[in-house]
């Protein structure tokens, strides 16, 4: 007989950073459902990841415009899932990002993508151990 023990595993807050690539929807969807599951706060957020700046190219006057863009996909996303949660773009690192705002919101959980588009901008993939590793709290990678 397997005895019986109370459902110990409360999420009260749950981070979803997303790369805002063609599996984004899925995965926040996915983390809108477990926080309605658990009747858990989520709040969304992308980590605009500038590249260094070289001779050839240097993005950091685009920053803001990224960010903005960023926004404006997650506003967009939101409207079209039906999903009221906060939203945040902020530019860094891709890891410490999502880490700092998971501290910031004092997330229980990180939903994060498993990075099956792996092209040129879709960074957030080869990041994931980095997040696994450094986040205060889980990380869910769906």
């Amino acid at each position: 007989m397997v005895e019986s023990r109370p459902h110990d595993i409360s999420y009260k807050s749950i981070l979803c950073a997303v790369d805002l690539s063609d599996e984004t929807e899925a995965i926040i969807r996915a983390a809108a459902a477990l926080a309605a599951s658990y009747h858990a706060r989520l709040s969304l957020m992308h980590v605009v990841e500038l590249p260094p700046p070289n001779i050839d190219v240097d993005f950091t006057p685009f920053r803001k415009d990224l960010i903005n863009a960023a926004n404006d996909r997650l506003r967009e996303l939101k409207t079209q899932l039906g999903i009221d949660a906060p939203h945040t773009s902020i530019d860094g690192m891709i890891a410490d990002g999502v880490c700092q705002e998971a501290v910031h919101k004092q997330a229980d959980l990180i939903v994060v993508g498993r990075g099956r588009a792996q092209g040129a901008f879709s960074s957030f993939w080869s990041r994931l151990y980095a997040i696994v590793r450094e986040a205060p709290c889980p990380v869910l990678s769906i």
